[in-house]
C-alpha cells in the first residue's frame, strides 16, 4: 500500500516527534489530541523547535515539516489518513477506545499502528472486527535520536506489516522485524529488565553511582536517567502492566517501590517536573560526581540474562537482540557483545549471588 496522509494520535512528547518524523518524509499529517493545550504546545513545538531537532538527530530536514501538520482534537479528522500511529498513555482501555473509533473512521484498507511498549497489538485489537490492520510501530525514546522503530503483530497481515516496514523506511528509522508480538516488544523488555536491576541496587548504592557506572562501559544513559526521561508515574504504571504477563520480574524491591510512589506523589516525576532520581534543567540531566561508581555487572547479568529470554521467547534472534539494543539504546554493545566481553560464567555466577542475596527474578538465571 503506498501512503500519502498520515495521523499521529496523542500530542505528548512521543506523538508530536512521530508527527514531526512522518511530516520530514513528506507525508501530511494531522495531528490528534482531546487536549487543545496539548496541541497548542506541539503546534509551537513543531514551528519553532522541530527543524532543529531533527538536525540534532542527523536527519536531513525536508522543506519545512511544520507546514505539513494539521491539528485537530476530534478522530473524525483521520478520515483520509492511510497510516495512523497511536500514542497515548500506555492504558489498555483507552487504547482499545482509540483503534475502536479508528476502525469506523478509516477506510477499510488503513493501517493503524501502535506505537505501545508495555502492551501488545493482540491486546489492543482484540476487541475490532479487523484487528490484521493493527501493528506494532514502536519507537525507542527519544524518537529523533533512536534510528530504529519495532515491527510485529501476530495478527497483522502481510500488507500491514510490509506498509507499517515501508513507512519505517521513508521517516528514516529501521524497521526491526520481531517473529512474535509480546508484551513489551523487544527494547522494552531489556530496558525493563536494567531500571528494575538498578532499582534493586539502590539498596545499596545512591543513582549518580549507579548511573556514572553505565555510561562508564558504554550506555548512553544510565537505568535512573531512563527512568527520570520516561517519568516515575509512567514507570511505575509499566510495571504494573508488565505484571500481568510476567508476575514480579521487573518489578523494584517493596522499599524501592514505596520509595517512587512517595516521589509522585510529591511531584517528582523526573524530567517533566524538574525532579527525580536526578534535577534536571535546560541543559539536561545532572548527575552529581560520585565517590566511586557502583558495580554494574548486577545490572549487566540481567540484561544479558533477558536477552537470552527474549530468544528463547522466539522474539528475535541474537543478532537482532543486539541490534535492538545497539539503535535503541544509541550503544555501542549489544547484549550478547558484553556476555562475550565479561564472560558467561561470570555472568550467570552474578546473576545466582544476586538471586540468593535478594530474591529479585530479574537476576533468576535462564542461561
Amino acid at each position: 500500500m503506498s501512503v500519502t496522509t498520515t495521523g499521529v494520535v496523542g500530542a505528548g512528547l512521543m506523538g508530536r516527534d512521530i508527527a514531526g518524523l512522518l511530516a520530514n518524509a513528506g507525508y501530511q499529517v494531522t495531528l490528534v489530541d482531546v487536549d487543545s493545550d496539548a496541541l497548542a504546545a506541539a503546534r509551537t513545538y513543531h514551528e519553532s523547535e522541530l527543524a532543529d531537532e531533527l538536525r540534532a538527530g542527523g536527519i536531513d530536514i525536508s522543506g519545512t515539516p511544520a507546514d505539513r501538520i494539521t491539528y485537530d482534537p476530534n478522530l473524525s479528522a483521520l478520515s483520509d489518513a492511510e497510516f495512523v500511529v497511536e500514542a497515548v498513555p500506555e492504558r489498555l482501555g483507552l487504547k482499545r477506545d482509540v483503534v475502536e473509533t479508528l476502525e469506523d473512521v478509516l477506510a477499510a484498507d488503513a493501517v493503524i499502528g501502535t506505537n505501545t511498549s508495555s502492551l501488545t497489538p493482540g491486546d489492543i485489537a482484540a476487541e475490532m472486527s479487523h484487528p490484521e490492520r493493527v501493528v506494532l510501530f514502536h519507537f525507542a525514546n527519544p524518537a529523533l535520536r533512536r534510528d530504529m522503530v519495532e515491527i510485529s503483530g501476530d495478527e497483522a497481515s502481510d500488507e500491514t506489516l510490509e506498509t507499517a516496514e515501508n513507512v519505517a523506511t521513508a521517516i528514516d528509522r529501521k524497521p526491526i522485524r520481531l517473529d512474535q508480538e509480546y508484551r513489551a516488544n523487544g527494547l522494552s523488555r531489556l530496558s525493563a529488565s536494567i531500571k528494575c536491576a538498578a532499582t534493586w541496587e539502590l539498596l545499596d548504592a545512591e543513582p549518580a553511582a549507579i548511573d556514572v557506572a553505565a555510561t562508564n562501559v558504554g550506555f548512553d544513559r544510565g537505568p535512573l536517567e531512563l527512568i527520570d526521561l520516561i517519568g516515575l508515574d509512567v514507570h511505575l504504571a509499566t510495571v504494573e502492566n508488565l505484571s500481568e504477563v510476567y508476575g514480579d520480574r521487573y518489578a523494584p524491591p517493596a522499599e524501592i517501590q514505596s520509595r517512587m510512589e512517595t516521589m509522585v506523589d510529591d511531584g517528582r516525576l523526573g524530567k517533566k517536573s524538574g525532579e527525580g532520581f536526578f534535577e534536571w534543567d535546560d541543559q539536561g540531566c545532572q548527575i552529581p560526581t560520585p565517590e566511586e561508581p557502583h558495580d554494574i555487572q548486577p545490572i549487566l547479568a540481567a540484561l544479558v540474562n533477558e536477552a537470552h529470554r527474549l530468544v528463547d521467547d522466539g522474539v528475535a534472534d541474537q543478532e537482532t537482540v543486539n541490534e535492538i539494543l545497539k539503535r535503541g539504546g544509541d550503544s555501542e554493545i549489544g547484549p550478547f557483545d558484553l556476555e562475550e566481553m565479561f564472560g558467561r560464567e561470570a555472568l550467570r555466577e552474578t546473576l545466582r549471588t544476586r538471586h540468593d542475596e535478594t530474591g529479585g527474578r530479574v537476576y533468576d538465571p535462564v542461561f
